[in-house]
């Protein structure tokens, strides 16, 4: 029995992973999910069409689509090409469980919440013949019970039988699940519930300690969406891994700026880069999507004190919030021009009412959602009647703002990466 695992993109032509600019780490999801294939599996492949075309025809006999909304349409486009030859399709992933029913009309069955608990069921219910519509997580998983990911499945940056521009690491590791924090835009506590749960450091640590010797590789991602959700086992978490001799990266939260010793803590175990949301400059913008963690006057110091510590800052930020002033994209330039020495290159996007999040349902009951074509949602379009500025009006500017900010900032974004030492640098367009 052989299993195959999709990644959708935007794009599906041939050679679309050529012009592709580079890409940071790799998803988790599917090789996580094969750690947990029951016996009778042959062969589990995984595709990721950023960097190779599907080929329908290769024998196979259980297709696996995870979807996220923006790339939904494509997904069920495999989906179709698939069952069209009698090859039975699941689906998961964050849109099938806020929509399961949609998910439910393009697949043979499909997974609502995290599928470690319900993969090992659902295969062996298609090698007995028996495979049902749907399978629900019946409790948020049990993080202690994690089992090593199969990172080897995952295509290396020199098989010939993808592009030569693949991933920059396949090293890629999961600290913990959840966010203590619930912001209205996000679809995280919606799916991996608000309890911050995290693994067993003993065993994160040797699957680390195992991967680096195995690859050869010193350069880790650790790809939580928070790091910092508990203080007492982020503490522990860098005093092990500062024994590991590796480079790591992650996300983090902006309150980790109260912690000055916890930031030196995170140099020396051999940090050299942090996602951070700083999501907005207005703190009105911020105030009304949820986001009370963040406090635009400690911004710059949080940057200051990642500098003084040699790591360098990703940012995030969000525009189209509601109660933005008119002038948010002059102020977020002015930020970033005046720390352009500290941070890297810096993801944006304009406010996406993701299925699932309470910013959706809010939108939908105040009936200002204007575009319901999920394609529109990977965070580039205005899908929503914005309170700052008429929705045409932002989408110009975000667009204008995006275009001056590749051609004046990002070879800068570049040149701090490589300065610094910092052993990649991710471009975000």
């Amino acid at each position: 029995m052989k299993i195959k695992l999709i990644y959708p993109t935007e794009k599906s032509r041939a050679g679309y992973f050529e012009s592709r600019r580079g890409i940071w780490y790799p998803l988790l999801t599917f090789p996580v999910l094969a750690g947990y294939t029951p016996a009778g599996v042959d062969e589990i492949e995984i595709i990721d069409e950023e960097f190779e075309a599907i080929d329908f025809d290769d024998p196979v006999d259980l297709v696996g689509i995870t979807v996220m909304t923006h790339l939904s349409h494509r997904a069920y486009e495999i989906a179709q090409s698939y069952r069209e030859r009698g090859i039975k399709v699941v689906m998961g992933g964050m849109h099938v469980s806020a929509l399961p029913d949609e998910a439910s009309r393009h697949a043979d069955a499909v997974v609502i919440g995290e599928g470690e608990d319900v993969w090992p069921v659902l295969v062996k219910d298609f090698l007995k013949n028996q495979l049902k519509p749907v399978y629900k997580a019946p409790a948020l998983f049990d993080t202690q019970n994690y089992r090593p990911a199969r990172l080897d499945l995952l295509k290396k940056y020199s098989d010939p039988a993808v592009s030569k521009r693949t991933y920059t690491s396949i090293a890629i590791f999961e600290v913990s699940r959840g966010c203590p924090f619930d912001c209205d835009f996000c679809a995280v506590t919606n799916f991996y519930g608000k309890k911050y749960r995290f693994r067993d450091l003993k065993k994160l640590i040797e699957d680390v300690r195992n991967f680096k010797l195995s690859f050869r590789t010193r350069l880790i991602g650790f790809v939580d969406d928070n790091l910092y959700g508990s203080k007492e086992y982020f503490k522990q978490f860098l005093k092990e891994v500062s024994k590991l001799n590796v480079y790591w990266s992650g996300q983090i939260s902006v309150n980790i700026g109260d912690e000055p010793d916890l930031i030196k803590m995170m140099a020396d175990s051999g940090c050299k880069g942090v996602f951070v949301g700083f999501e907005s400059l207005s703190p009105e913008g911020l105030k009304a999507v949820n986001k009370k963690i963040n406090i635009v006057d400690r911004y710059h110091r949080l940057i200051d004190l990642f500098a003084e510590n040699h790591i360098l800052v990703f940012p995030a930020i969000i525009f189209g919030l509601d109660g933005e002033p008119p002038d948010i994209f002059e102020v977020t330039k002015k930020f970033l021009q005046d720390h352009q020495q500290a941070i890297g290159f810096t993801t944006f996007s304009v406010i996406t009412p993701l299925p699932g999040t309470r910013l959706y349902d809010r939108m939908l009951a105040e009936n200002r959602i204007i575009q319901h074509d999920w394609k529109y949602y990977n965070f580039n379009y205005v899908t929503i009647k914005p309170l700052s500025m008429p929705a045409e009006e932002l989408q110009q500017r975000y667009d204008e703002f995006m275009d001056q900010y590749e051609h004046e900032m990002v070879s800068g974004a570049v040149l701090n990466a490589i300065g610094r030492n910092v052993p990649y640098a991710n471009n975000n367009f």
